[in-house]
């Protein structure tokens, strides 16, 4: 079973939960998709409405769980709820976590990583792009066509064809 609720509803029910601030999140107020085996939550994934765009993140399934698709689930099940926006995903690795394992289990789900404020121009406002700037960003969507985009829109401005 899955369930939707807040911080808050999720920590009466998960003594142990480490919340996002205490993970470092610039983000406050998140919901979470709760993965729940024999009546008790087991897992976890993130989300928040910004407007244009979905901040995502803040994953954790306990360890005991971890290796039986549970996290695939919880996504899929998020990202299918989520399509109207794009998604940006912060990576933060807690525990024994690796950076790098997280990038390559969201790169192989068609997230591609965010280098600068150009591959989410039109989708976060400057304000909210310095916020989370020094945090590993990834964007669900691809790159290349927002670049193209955003090139045509410049070469437009000077006379120029794409």
């Amino acid at each position: 079973m899955i369930s939707i609720m807040t911080e808050l509803e999720l920590q009466k029910e998960w003594n142990s939960l480490i919340t996002m601030e205490e993970k470092g999140y610039p983000i406050t107020d998140a919901m979470f998709y709760v993965k729940y085996v024999d009546g008790s939550p087991i897992g976890h994934i993130c989300f928040k409405d910004m407007g244009k765009w979905y901040f995502i993140g803040n994953s954790y399934i306990k360890r005991k769980y971890r290796g039986r698709g549970y996290y695939d689930e919880l996504m899929t099940k998020r990202n299918e709820d989520l399509e109207d926006k794009p998604k940006i995903a912060i990576v933060i690795p807690i525990e024994d976590s690796e950076l790098g394992r997280l990038e390559d289990r969201i790169s192989g789900r068609g997230y591609e990583k965010i280098d600068s404020f150009w591959d989410i121009y039109g989708i976060v406002s400057v304000r909210d792009y310095i916020k989370i700037r020094d945090f590993t960003l990834w964007k669900l969507g691809k790159k290349q066509r927002l670049r193209d985009r955003i090139k045509q829109r410049v070469l437009a401005l000077v006379g120029l064809k794409f």
